[in-house]
């Protein structure tokens, strides 16, 4: 006899207590309602469902996301989806019908289902960019949004998000629509002809007079922001890399960093390289850690890690007076920093796993000991503006 681990009672308790998958979504079958499911996704977001089979198809239907929906309310209306099945009707084409139109979020699901998990590495962005910024249109059937709603909400976005968000939002949903056919949707797209915000090219990094005030400001968050912020400026990685940096993809010896192809945004992997002023703070976090963790920068709830320091960042730049400094401007920073100390272009590339295809050749011919010697002479380059050392023992 075999046991199903993804059947058990739901609870307030276990469902709290399941950690989001590494990538993609996981699913869960509630042992008490039949059909009643539970999707958690590796972003955390969890999402009651009804799954059966209906004439013949397998068919999914949303009912919610938790906590939002109790799991008592979520079993009322799973069972009453099993009582309209055994009368013959189906609850799915019944919705479809009442709204005249599929939902924004059915179409977004059914594009990320087809074609984001599909044809796109960065298709978690995507995920967290909907659930995040486009809430206002997840209920809304494709045939309700007009031009004018578009822009109001593309405005309204950019008013309380800031407008480089906003645009990201909107380039996301205007890409969605391009989908709707697939699914019986042949209405025109809402967000053709809305202009998104002029964006200019970033050049921003840190100056010499800047440093110091940065490091002061970033000295003063508790040791996982503290320690979070230095890595990601002396690694020059992406921000969702070092939130999914675990123990097993460090070698503290060599000073070596594996990153897998799935987390980055070209799809390779990249091995890079740690810096002694990383290795320093790494091998201290290690030493404090629980050797049986798995994530370098654990979540502060207890499960999985770190999502965004967008708090830290915050109070960060407020203390620093550095407001328009973005957090991707740390990965810009060290490759500047490369560049003022005379590192070439392509070894500049190497070390922040840059991809083109000019420069892959050179890349492929180059070790791990000139990308470290820039990189040394950069992180050292920045550290003597500083009086005070990069942590604290």
């Amino acid at each position: 006899m075999t046991t199903d681990n993804n059947a058990f009672s739901f609870t307030h308790t276990r469902l709290e207590s399941i950690k989001p998958p590494k990538t993609g979504r996981a699913s869960y079958r509630d042992s008490k309602v039949a059909g009643l499911s539970l999707a958690i996704t590796a972003n955390g977001s969890k999402s009651f469902y009804f799954v059966k089979r209906i004439e013949g198809k397998p068919t999914r239907i949303r009912i919610g996301g938790y906590p939002e929906i109790s799991i008592d309310d979520a079993r009322k209306e799973a069972q009453k989806f099993s009582g309209e099945i055994a009368k013959g009707e189906n609850p799915h084409k019944a919705r479809k019908t009442k709204t005249g139109a599929p939902t924004v979020t059915e179409l977004f699901e059914y594009w990320l289902a087809t074609h984001g998990k599909v044809h796109k590495k960065s298709w978690a962005e995507d995920v967290r960019v909907f659930n995040k910024y486009c809430v206002p249109l997840h209920k809304k059937t494709l045939t309700q949004l007009s031009k004018p709603d578009i822009i109001k909400w593309h405005q309204k976005l950019g008013e309380n998000h800031g407008q480089y968000q906003a645009n990201r939002a909107f380039q996301l949903v205007r890409s969605l629509f391009r989908y709707g056919d697939e699914i019986g949707y042949h209405g025109a797209n809402p967000c053709t002809g809305v202009r998104k915000f002029p964006e200019e090219s970033r050049e921003r990094f840190l100056m010499p007079d800047e440093l110091k005030k940065f490091h002061a400001a970033v000295l003063e968050e508790d040791d996982l922001w503290r320690d979070f912020i230095f890595v990601l400026l002396f690694t020059g990685q992406r921000k969702r890399n070092v939130c999914q940096m675990q123990w097993k993809d460090l070698d503290l010896t060599r000073g070596l960093w594996y990153v897998a192809g799935e987390h980055q945004k070209n799809g390779s992997p990249l091995v890079a390289v740690l810096t002694a002023p990383a290795i320093d703070i790494l091998t201290l976090r290690f030493n404090a850690s629980d050797k049986h963790e798995t994530w370098v920068f654990p979540s502060e709830r207890g499960t999985g890690s770190v999502v965004d320091p967008k708090k830290a960042w915050e109070r960060i730049r407020e203390r620093s007076g550095l407001t328009d400094v973005r957090m991707h401007d740390l990965r810009r920073t060290l490759g500047s920093w490369q560049a003022l100390t005379g590192t070439s272009l392509q070894i500049i590339g190497k070390s922040l796993g840059h991809k083109s295809m000019k420069a892959t050749e050179v890349y492929a011919r180059l070790t791990t000991d000139p990308v470290r010697e820039s990189l040394e002479k950069a992180t050292q380059a920045m550290a003597e503006h500083w009086e005070t050392g990069i942590v604290e023992q």
